[in-house]
């Protein structure tokens, strides 16, 4: 894992640095040395600051370039009032760099290279709008310094941003990094160390890495007891989904899950059984709309000996899937995802259900689920995502998967970013594959690895299915033959 941080520790962490550059200029010289192993920049360059502290950085590496005998310009697009921003242009002055003050008439012609950090989380003015707008249309190679001009440190939201080729990340990746927009403006994304540690532990980015104390070398002495049993809890008549039931069946398999067990209405078992090739199928008696009966004796029956139980894909709205998910949170003593309508009926419910449970709780929701079971708008939410998660978790005894453009996993008010991903994955079905791996490998370790790994092995598979087939052609079942190939790394 590596550490990310919000907006208001990136502000106190970069001060901290820019203070004690002062009595050490070594600093940020060295900052630009560690640019230099990821980029080249060797012809005619431009380096764009504005009134920030970011642009400190920029006109260090500016200094550095001209030192490797690089012809670099720097463009001031506003009046500077930072004193060691103005420090440090008056150190490039004394390096004769040739400094020009922005105007709509300038020519950005003949700059092979440009390095900006043109503001950084400040209110966007006309001006800057109108050099972003500029930078993009040129062919230019573009380093976005920190974060890229435009994008919200906080959120990734951007109207208007630099698209960058690569974007250096002083000393820690940000949330903004990877949350909403962000990843549409940035093609790569390094971090650089500053040599300066920051103490707080409270957002983390997963890498493939973690994975591997997860997902550990199989005794020759197990057996499919040894891996879990897993229940897979959904469907009604108005949405059947034997495809995808089967699908979450067989998910939760190939993730390595011991026996796979479905659980349906009894006016859809007929339909899903042709797909269930290795997984049994447990039928429930179905009330007059298709869907679940509330009946004890067989909602017990049905979930007797499993490790793990996905809930609630499909099963629409009524009365019975409320008691059914009640007798879950008060009698299931395993491990209990629940999503899709199951979250919709949980935000009928009394919520303190959640901490009464004698269960381990994930909770899978996408940002609209999210904002019916908080009953805050979604673009609030929007706005800052990891704050929603963490409070949550704080407050209620589970693992939250907030699904989006990067996925945010929480438990106990810690943040768990998951942004390996792609466009391949908007497509319905996705969800229900989720629900499945994460039940899957929950039937063998803890709720929070599970959600963890889960989300990770999605989001891998999307990038190979995204490069395999296309972002428009990849379908759910391409997933889930992808999965097969992640899971022969273990």
């Amino acid at each position: 894992m590596i550490k990310l941080l919000s907006k208001e520790m990136d502000t106190l962490y970069i001060n901290k640095v820019i203070e004690e550059a002062k009595n050490n200029e070594e600093i940020l010289y060295n900052a630009s040395l560690a640019i230099f192993k990821y980029v080249k920049m060797d012809s005619k360059t431009l380096v764009v600051v504005g009134d920030n502290k970011i642009s400190i950085f920029a006109l260090a590496y500016a200094k550095a370039l001209k030192n490797k005998g690089v012809d670099v310009s720097i463009l001031q697009i506003s009046s500077i009032s930072n004193e060691d921003l103005i420090s440090y242009l008056s150190t490039c002055i004394d390096m004769y760099i040739p400094i020009y003050e922005y105007s709509s008439d300038f020519n950005f012609n003949g700059y092979i290279n440009i390095v900006e950090s043109i503001f950084h989380g400040d209110l966007m003015d006309e001006t800057s709008k109108e050099v972003i707008n500029r930078i993009n249309s040129l062919s230019s190679y573009v380093l976005s310094m920190d974060l890229n001009s435009g994008i919200d440190i906080e959120n990734g939201k951007a109207d208007i941003a630099i698209i960058s080729d690569i974007t250096i990340a002083l000393g820690y990746v940000k949330l903004g990094h990877f949350l909403n927009d962000a990843k549409d403006f940035i093609h790569e994304l390094v971090a650089i160390s500053l040599d300066i540690d920051y103490t707080d532990d409270t957002y983390f980015a997963i890498e493939k890495d973690d994975l591997k104390t997860i997902f550990k070398k199989r005794l020759y002495n197990s057996h499919k007891g040894t891996y879990g049993y897993i229940g897979v809890m959904g469907g009604s008549y108005k949405y059947s989904g034997s495809i995808k039931l089967s699908n979450l069946a067989l998910s939760s398999l190939i993730v390595g899950g011991g026996v796979s067990r479905v659980i349906a209405p009894t006016d859809i078992s007929d339909s899903i059984m042709p797909y269930l090739l290795e997984s049994t199928l447990y039928p429930i008696e179905s009330n007059n709309k298709g869907g679940f009966i509330f009946d004890v004796n067989q909602i017990e029956e049905s979930i007797k000996g499993l490790s793990s139980l996905a809930f609630g894909m499909g099963i629409g709205e009524s009365e019975d899937n409320e008691y059914i998910l009640e007798y879950l949170l008060k009698n299931y003593k395993g491990k209990l995802l629940i999503d899709a309508d199951g979250i919709n009926t949980l935000s009928r419910m009394n919520l303190d259900l959640i901490n009464e449970s004698l269960s381990s709780i994930v909770l899978t929701p996408h940002v609209k689920e999210f904002s019916r079971l908080i009953n805050i708008n979604v673009e609030e939410i929007l706005d800052d995502p990891a704050k929603y998660a963490s409070s949550f978790t704080k407050k209620y005894k589970c693992v939250l998967v907030l699904k989006g453009t990067s996925t945010i996993v929480s438990s106990r008010g810690r943040i768990y970013l998951v942004h390996v991903g792609s466009p391949a994955l908007s497509k319905g079905g996705s969800g229900d594959i989720l629900s499945g791996i994460i039940a899957g490998i929950m039937g063998y370790t803890s709720a929070l690895d599970s959600a963890i790994s889960g989300c990770y092995i999605l989001g891998e598979a999307g990038v190979i299915a995204s490069n395999r087939y296309g972002d428009y052609a990849t379908l759910p079942r391409d997933i889930i033959s992808i999965i097969k190939e992640i899971m022969k790394e273990y």
